[in-house]
């Protein structure tokens, strides 16, 4: 009985197929969920960098645009003092103007509480100096003294216009260092997954092989090799609990199967047994009196003659049953020794030469010698079968064409006919105990018993017995065995 190695969940009994689905399932939607978060917070972060630097940047370019009106009006109010001390009509206006939309402006990209101190105090240094020239030109001070008195004002907005320039600076490197930290971060962790993803994909993969395909596997061997005429191969018990109890009701009905079947042969062989006796007393009888008969007494003659055939044909079909219970029990005996294939196969062929006229037997056979280490009477008697049967199954005669060739490491011989032939789907059936092929049940009669102790015989030498045949057109069966080692070294030599 084969026997696998009993794979078991470390942690317990086998699960069922369907836990372990439910379980494969469960693994790939966790990773799918946690690659879904993984997008969903790179998304996040991104929009929230990618605004933290937009507001950085629009702001430091407003507080910038600021400074530099600043900057413009001053040089132009210094070059108005030297130049006649009477400023342009609606200059500082303008320019006021310009600084109050670009402060406001700036509040609405305001990304901290520092920026928004900032930006207050500018916003109040530029209204003070403007508010305070305004004041100064309706109240006739000089230019020159009216720049000399809001100096303080003046240079205290173009300092804070360059510290909220500094600030939004500063704040687009952070959001710059973020993005650049999160897009390591996210880069690692779409690693992590996608390597998740992968060893989950391979684990399921190895998982589905050792705990699905390989007991599977294991089981449609075990009924092939069944099907094939192994009466003592059984299924492991290996996988989830579903295939489990497959196996387990294949090797009941397996078991069943072997055991009517070897009750069946017991009795046969047991009827088989108890008949040759008296067989054997009646073929000694008609020996008898077929000697004693007179020459005068051809119908006599006839008559003996052909019970004498039947009583051959009833021993040969005793002896096949007893053959095939002794093989069925496990008690076939081989007597092996080196022998020369090529000397057994020439006097089988010699045997059967002159006993049908309508058949052609020849031989082909190589140079030298096939030595295998067989059982001389247990391979006349496959060889005897086999001739036979393509004899019996080629009913209107033609070749029969014995081959022996060596190849590698085996001797094969062929035998070929030009009868009947066998249907395809009867090809593995017919070594079948009792079981005959349809095409073959009208043209002999038989048991259905020596192709079965053929095979069996072959594969207590180390061999196999393979089939080739095509309705009508004839049958082959090649006999493969094993060579002797020093065979196979003189041949290498």
């Amino acid at each position: 009985m084969d026997r696998a190695p009993n794979t078991r969940w470390h942690w317990g009994r086998p699960l069922r197929l369907s836990r372990l689905l439910s379980l494969a399932i469960a693994a790939l939607s966790f990773l799918v969920i946690l690659s879904a978060m993984s997008l969903f917070l790179a998304t996040a972060v991104l929009h929230r960098n990618t605004e933290r630097l937009d507001m950085a940047m629009t702001g430091a370019g407003l507080a910038r645009d600021v400074e530099l009106e600043l900057l413009h009006y001053g040089r132009l109010v210094e070059h108005a003092v030297a130049r006649d001390g009477v400023e342009a009509d609606d200059q500082r206006r303008a320019v006021h103007q310009v600084v109050r939309a670009r402060l406001v402006e700036t509040e609405a990209h305001v990304g901290s509480d520092m920026e928004r101190q900032v930006l207050g105090e500018l916003s109040k240094r530029t209204e003070t100096y403007f508010t305070a020239r305004d004041r100064m030109e309706k109240a006739g001070v000089p230019l020159g003294q009216a720049l000399q008195q809001t100096q303080i004002d003046f240079d205290d907005a173009l300092a804070k216009a360059g510290e909220l320039v500094t600030i939004n600076l500063a704040d687009a490197a952070q959001a710059r260092k973020s993005a650049a930290f999160w897009d390591d971060a996210l880069d690692t962790l779409s690693v992590v997954v996608i390597s998740g993803l992968l060893l989950l994909v391979l684990a399921l993969v190895q998982g589905a092989r050792s705990q699905i395909y390989v007991p599977l596997s294991s089981l449609r061997g075990a009924i092939e090799r069944f099907a094939r005429g192994d009466d003592h191969t059984r299924a492991p018990d290996v996988g989830p609990i579903e295939i489990r109890e497959l196996a387990a009701v294949f090797n009941e009905m397996a078991a069943s199967i072997a055991r009517k079947r070897e009750e069946q042969i017991a009795v046969l062989a047991a009827v088989a047994h108890d008949i040759r006796n008296p067989l054997a007393a009646i073929k000694l009888s008609t020996t008898v009196l077929a000697r004693g008969a007179l020459p005068t007494e051809p119908r006599v003659l006839r008559t003996l003659t052909i019970v004498d055939r039947q009583i051959d044909r009833l021993a040969r079909m005793t002896d096949d049953l007893l053959q095939a219970a002794r093989i069925q029990a496990g008690q076939l005996e081989l007597s092996k020794r080196p022998l020369d294939l090529c000397r057994i196969l020439n006097d089988s062929v010699e045997l059967y030469a002159s006993t049908s006229p309508n058949h052609r037997i020849s031989l082909a056979i190589p140079e030298g010698t096939l030595v295998c280490e067989i059982d001389e009477a247990r391979v006349e008697q496959v060889l005897d079968n086999l001739i036979g049967n393509a004899i019996k199954y080629s009913p209107t005669g033609g070749e029969i064409r014995i081959v022996a060739i060596r190849d590698g490491e085996e001797a094969i011989v062929a035998v070929s006919d030009q009868g009947v032939g066998i249907e395809p789907e009867e090809i593995e059936r017919i070594f079948e105990p009792f079981h005959r092929a349809a095409s073959t049940r009208k043209v002999a009669h038989g048991v259905g018993l020596g192709l079965s102790v053929a095979r069996k015989i072959v594969e207590a030498h180390g061999g196999r017995v393979d089939v080739e045949s095509r309705r009508g057109e004839g049958t082959t069966f090649r006999v493969h065995l094993p060579l002797l080692r020093h065979e196979l070294a003189r041949v290498s030599a």
